[in-house]
């Protein structure tokens, strides 16, 4: 076996020249080498030899050669992992059309005829390598993009459960507090402030761990057809006491459908959206959930009546960390991932989220879900329920 190595003063890629065709090879020589580093092999399993013992930018090789074809040889590069991105150019024959067909179809980059034209071979190689730089590039930048991704995942997982201990702790001095309130009636003032600091803390830490979770695609779904009477009501139980706290009407209007979803995520979407409307809306207000049937789905609506979101913002509502100049109206806290956490979540179920603001003011956010299916009357779970208005007014 006789491998020989031609170097230029100034290399810019290496290529690796296959061909049992001496005067081809010569002529390849002539034109390559004062452009780039060149190892040549006779014969495809020479060419084997070359690969196992180091990485070439770019392979140009004969096709029909004894023992070892360039079909083989193409085969043996793209099955072989540190190897498969390889760019691989045929030299064939006028009259090999059929087997240029054929390497193009295994996975050859482009080919070359005979007789060798000097700036048709040039050309063909610098396009090559070219593509082979940006995908190099791509690579790179998708594989740091990942690490980056990996680190963040991490810091916030971390940073969401060491906040955890803390937590506990408050609590428990919240509870100590709460049993000394009817010796000391000013520990009143004390215990709200720190509820109102535990529920900020929460809210923080259960939107890192859901932003993790969504963009590490760890959330497993179960669509199924939900009653959408059902999840309303649960989120209207989650934040009945928070509505009270700021004397807020939450008022169900007359709902109906069913919807294609998974019952805990849409739960989730929803609960986000109606403690978005409690935090930004004034105390003595209403905020009213609905539901408006479309032609192939059924959109859930939750009507308040804040201050609305200035119209040069409205293209940021649903960014993540897209925080906004609206501010909460008891001082509650918030991360800027809300409302993006909603928009993943409806559109992992195939729907669709937005935002609307009527002129007299407030805001309208909306959750639009494909329709669901009514089950048959005798699998029925669940009683209907009234209308009513949850959060009175005292």
């Amino acid at each position: 076996m006789t491998v020989q190595d031609h170097s230029s003063h100034h290399p810019l890629a290496h290529l690796l020249l296959v061909d049992d065709d001496p005067s081809i090879m010569l002529l390849l020589r002539r034109i390559l080498e004062p452009h780039y580093r060149l190892t040549t092999a006779s014969s495809g399993q020479e060419a084997l030899n070359c690969l196992h013992e180091g990485l070439f930018d770019l392979v140009l090789t004969d096709i029909n050669m004894p023992v070892v074809s360039g079909f083989q040889l193409l085969e043996t590069i793209r099955t072989t992992p540190h190897l498969a991105d390889t760019p691989v150019i045929f030299i064939s024959g006028m009259a090999e059309n059929n087997d240029v067909v054929r390497g193009l179809e295994m996975g050859a980059n482009d080919y070359l005829t005979k007789p060798i034209d000097q700036q048709m071979v040039l050309a063909r190689i610098r396009t090559q390598l070219t593509l082979k730089n940006l995908l190099d590039t791509q690579k790179k930048n998708i594989s740091d993009l990942k690490a980056i991704q990996a680190m963040r995942d991490r810091f916030f997982h971390i940073a969401s459960h060491e906040l955890k201990n803390p937590m506990n702790n408050i609590r428990m001095a919240h509870f100590l507090l709460r049993s000394m309130l009817d010796e000391d009636p000013s520990v009143a003032v004390l215990l709200e402030n720190i509820e109102v600091a535990l529920e900020s803390m929460q809210d923080i830490v259960s939107d890192f761990l859901d932003m993790a979770a969504i963009q590490s695609q760890a959330l497993d779904l179960d669509l199924r057809d939900i009653l959408i009477e059902d999840a309303l009501w649960d989120v209207l139980i989650q934040f009945n006491i928070s509505a009270q706290k700021k004397n807020i009407f939450l008022k169900l209007d007359e709902v109906n459908g069913y919807v294609l979803a998974d019952s805990r995520r849409l739960v989730q979407a929803l609960s986000n959206l109606v403690s978005n409307a409690i935090k930004y809306s004034p105390r003595d207000t209403v905020v009213t959930l609905s539901t408006q049937p479309l032609e192939s789905a059924i959109r859930i609506l939750i009507h308040d009546q804040g201050p609305g979101i200035p119209e040069s913002e409205r293209d940021r509502l649903f960014s993540e960390f897209g925080k906004l100049s609206t501010k909460p109206t008891d001082g509650e806290g918030r991360t800027g991932l809300g409302l993006w956490i909603v928009k993943q979540l409806v559109t992992m179920q195939n729907g669709e989220v937005g935002a609307s603001f009527p002129a007299g003011g407030g805001s309208v956010f909306w959750v639009e879900l494909p329709t669901g299916t009514e089950p048959e009357p005798s699998l029925a779970a669940a009683e209907p329920r009234d209308q009513a208005e949850v959060s009175p007014c005292t």
